[in-house]
């Protein structure tokens, strides 16, 4: 019988052990790289959550599969999930992991919404002013969105900044209906 973890225990217990052998950055892409497999492909949904499996047996044909692409640490780790609940548990393992990893390497995830494509040049003086703003390194996202008109509208972890035309529009046209 295996031990009954959950995601926060196993997030973190890959990711300490990760640290401590130096490996954070390829866990890191082998888990995400597994969860968009897992995310796009039935087969092997059914795979990580079949019970009939064994665990060595899972983790040995993950590892024999994936090859360079996978991570023997994460490949344990799948190797403890099955059932039902399997694929919920991979995808918070993986985002509690992510979380660890980016306060740890002091990283601030942004997103960020613009009314049109901008240049690289653009994106990289964004992210340069961005970096220097909050003294740490940005993980910067960009989608296109032509309803916002024009501006920009940017999540910062859980802090939304809206500096949208829509938005000004929208606030302008608020304080004359108060009139």
């Amino acid at each position: 019988m295996k031990p009954n973890l959950n995601p926060k225990d196993l997030a973190k217990a890959l990711f300490n052990v990760s640290e401590k052998n130096n490996v954070l950055e390829q866990v890191k892409s082998a888990l995400f790289f597994l969860n968009d497999i897992a995310k796009n492909n039935g087969q092997f949904r059914v795979f990580i959550q079949s019970k009939k499996i064994k665990g060595g047996q899972k983790a040995g044909m993950l590892n024999s599969i994936l090859g360079e692409s996978g991570h023997p640490l994460v490949n344990e780790l799948v190797s403890y999930l099955h059932g039902s609940k399997a694929l919920k548990e991979l995808k918070d393992i993986s985002n509690l992991f992510d979380s660890m990893y980016r306060k740890g390497n002091n990283v601030l995830q942004v997103k960020g919404i613009v009314a049109k494509e901008i240049s690289d040049l653009q994106i990289q003086s964004l992210k340069a002013s961005l970096d220097a703003l909050f003294g740490k390194q940005t993980e910067l996202s960009l989608d296109v969105d032509p309803a916002i008109i024009g501006g920009i509208k940017l999540r910062i972890e859980n802090t939304f900044l809206d500096a949208s035309i829509q938005n000004q529009l929208q606030t302008l046209r608020n304080e004359l209906l108060q009139i």
